[in-house]
């Protein structure tokens, strides 16, 4: 095979062959001006192309997916399957693209966390069980959650959120109790929600026993 004609730009270098295929590998990946219009390519060169072109197109897949909002390594990852790329060519873009700090999963969960938080009240454990189902690790998880404490909604916020929900339901039966199981689905602790209910004037004591039924 010989090299037919070839473009160098700043991101890649477009290689066109004299059997018409043509392929992009990125400019880092071949030494500038080792490749030529004119050079003889054989199967090994080939065989090397072919693989740096893949790696290529993958990484585009990943900057566009990424480009829309922030993803989680394991979006990324299920990405790239459903789109047909091998095992070995995913973990090469994964790892570069961490090194490169376009795939985070630590500044993920903190962005994560910050936007639930500023559109809903809600405990530590929903969150947790949200980051969760999102595929990142739970040591991951646990730190940002300890670096985000300090605006973990106050007994106070989680109070004035039982106080409306109770509102409207304390006429029905078993209000107290419903509005616990309400504060324990937001992902709440039992010390907190004892609280809140001890604050709405109410006794809790039997109330966790209700809960895990």
């Amino acid at each position: 095979m010989i090299i037919q004609d070839i473009e160098y730009t700043d991101r890649y270098i477009r290689i066109t062959l004299d059997t018409g295929e043509s392929m992009r590998v990125e400019n880092t990946s071949i030494p500038m001006g080792l490749l030529h219009k004119g050079a003889m390519i054989d199967i090994d060169a080939y065989t090397l192309l072919k693989e740096e072109a893949h790696l290529f197109e993958c990484k585009e897949k990943v900057l566009s997916y990424i480009s829309i909002r922030n993803r989680t390594e394991h979006d990324i990852k299920k990405y790239l399957v459903k789109k047909g790329f091998d095992k070995n060519t995913i973990n090469r873009v994964i790892q570069d693209f961490s090194e490169k700090g376009l795939i985070n999963d630590y500044s993920y969960a903190l962005q994560y966390i910050q936007s639930i938080r500023d559109r809903k009240t809600v405990g530590n454990k929903i969150i947790e069980k949200k980051l969760f189902e999102k595929g990142i690790d739970k040591s991951v998880i646990k730190k940002a959650i300890k670096r985000t404490q300090e605006k973990e909604p106050n007994s106070e916020q989680v109070y004035q959120l039982a106080l409306l929900k109770y509102n409207r339901i304390k006429d029905k039966e078993n209000a107290i109790a419903k509005v616990a199981s309400f504060l324990y689905q937001r992902g709440f602790s039992w010390e907190i929600i004892k609280k809140v209910i001890k604050k709405l004037g109410n006794g809790s004591d039997n109330l966790k026993d209700e809960l895990q039924e």
